[in-house]
């Protein structure tokens, strides 16, 4: 017999699949899905993946900074959604329970290696074929990943989940394991940290 979590490994959706609208809130459209997923049906279950992939594929990547190694994981937390879906008890939303998993993931990967992006101490003009807005755009992006490489796991996961992510503090609780005040606490610390890291950005103006 098959093994269900390899057929789900191979039958993931593209992440550029267009996500079909509907009238119905997301969450209350989740547990009709995840109820009949939870019955074996295995295209409910592709469902949930079509709607979650891209945002959580964005989540994993602010964590990790690398797209080929955030494509491995959001695949291994589908493949473990898929095998920890008999035992979902509904006690929060499927998406909360699945970034769960993928925040899991991400800080167990991130305790095993070194950041690999260098913030720089200058920044060099950009070139003639650059204009200079594009240019200053792209210096931030690339400043404020660097420098979230650099936060520890769980202060990243806080950071990326309130601000790109926009979940409330119940939310980021569940999804990390952990209390509000636990949240709150992380919070401040991954901001504070964050500003000293880009100090020297902003004193040049690029922040």
């Amino acid at each position: 017999m098959a093994d269900p979590a390899r057929t789900v490994e191979a039958r993931l959706p593209d992440a550029s699949l267009p996500v079909e609208s509907s009238a119905v809130e997301p969450a209350e459209r989740d547990a009709e899905i995840v109820a009949r997923a939870q019955q074996g049906d295995l295209g409910a279950f592709e469902e949930l993946v079509r709607e979650h992939q891209k945002r959580l594929f964005g989540y994993v990547y602010r964590m990790l900074g690398n797209p080929a190694e955030a494509e491995e994981l959001v695949q291994q937390a589908f493949v473990r959604a898929w095998k920890g879906l008999p035992g979902f008890r509904a006690e929060s939303s499927f998406k909360t329970w699945l970034y769960r998993i993928a925040t899991n993931l991400s800080i167990n990967r991130t305790k095993r290696r070194k950041p690999t992006v260098e913030l720089p101490e200058t920044l060099a003009a950009p070139s003639s074929e650059e204009p200079e807005e594009r240019y200053r755009q792209r210096q931030r992006e690339e400043l404020v990943r660097a420098a979230l490489e650099r936060l520890p796991g769980d202060q990243r996961s806080a950071l990326v989940l309130a601000t790109y992510e926009d979940m409330s503090y119940r939310d980021i609780a569940r999804a990390m394991g952990k209390t509000e005040r636990a949240v709150d606490s992380l919070l401040f610390r991954a901001r504070a940290n964050l500003r000293k890291l880009l100090e020297p950005a902003r004193k040049q103006g690029v922040i």
